[in-house]
């Protein structure tokens, strides 16, 4: 899977079968209550399997 638009640049992540992109998320550090990932130009749920390609790793920012 390639990770783009992730802080430290684009970065290739080898995801075992099975995994969910919150699995990945969390085994790369990140909260994945405070991402959206995108596919295909579509947001796909956290708890969904892992395919390849290529996903967006957007940081959800909110304030008040």
């Amino acid at each position: 899977m390639k990770l783009v638009g992730f802080e430290e640049g684009d970065k290739i992540v080898e995801v075992e079968e099975g995994k969910t992109y919150a699995d990945v998320m969390v085994e790369l550090g990140i909260n994945p209550e405070t991402v959206i990932v995108i596919k295909d130009s579509t947001p796909v749920p956290l708890d969904e399997r892992v395919e390849g390609g290529e996903v967006t790793v957007m940081r959800v920012i909110s304030g008040g």
